[in-house]
């Protein structure tokens, strides 16, 4: 999987964990599950969010990132560090044929974007698996915390912080299948403060030069 569909399939779950809701099975653990409904109920009355996002992984840099996100309509991610990177967008936002994606690197003046169906998300999301209802289970291992375990595809377990505005995640970390471990900070968090879209699709400077990018049929 591309490290951009990395980082987007992140966003989305962090914003609120909400394609997991389906899969819940009431009587597992009703403490937790009514929490994560908390949090699900709080993420479908939000219209926009902004957030600083720090990715840390072991070995690896630390990747901090800019999100702006208003619902339905578009998510924009601008890399803050490391410095080779800074001022590099993504921007996903809904068009009548689907999805465009836009990364713009203004050090080279290159604009990249691919579109793609509504189902090629649907699989990139479904990349995370599709639990069994026998073997999902949540749990409250700490005081605002929920682990997440049971899960298929490349994701074991995941466990989210919440915080105590807006009950959103504040910090998520995710350990995969391989034994890696991932932990996304969440920072400077503002709801509904009245983001437009042109404020996710701007681009400063404009790429001189744009390139279509393909995406294979089926996804990514």
């Amino acid at each position: 999987m591309p490290w951009w569909t990395v980082l987007l399939v992140l966003t989305l779950a962090l914003l609120g964990a909400a394609f997991l809701w389906p899969w819940l099975v009431p009587d597992e653990n009703q403490r937790a599950l009514e929490r994560l409904s908390e949090v699900i109920r709080t993420w479908a009355g939000l219209r926009d969010i902004q957030a600083d996002l720090v990715l840390l992984r072991p070995g690896e840099p630390v990747l901090r990132l800019g999100v702006l996100y208003l619902a339905g309509l578009a998510v924009r991610l601008e890399i803050k560090e490391p410095a080779e990177l800074a001022g590099e967008v993504y921007a996903l936002r809904a068009v009548p044929e689907g999805w465009l994606l836009v990364h713009s690197r203004p050090k080279l003046s290159l604009g990249l974007e691919a579109r793609f169906p509504e189902a090629v998300l649907g699989k990139i999301l479904g990349e995370l698996g599709n639990p069994s209802w026998e073997k999902l289970r949540v749990t409250t291992p700490k005081e605002n915390t929920l682990a997440i375990s049971g899960l298929t595809g490349p994701f074991a377990a995941v466990e989210l912080e919440l915080g105590e505005t807006f009950s959103l995640p504040n910090r998520i970390v995710i350990f995969t299948n391989d034994g890696e471990r991932l932990e996304v900070q969440v920072q400077n968090l503002q709801v509904n403060k009245g983001l437009e879209l042109r404020d996710l699709l701007l681009l400063d400077p404009l790429p001189t030069r744009w390139i279509p990018i393909p995406i294979p049929e089926g996804g990514a």
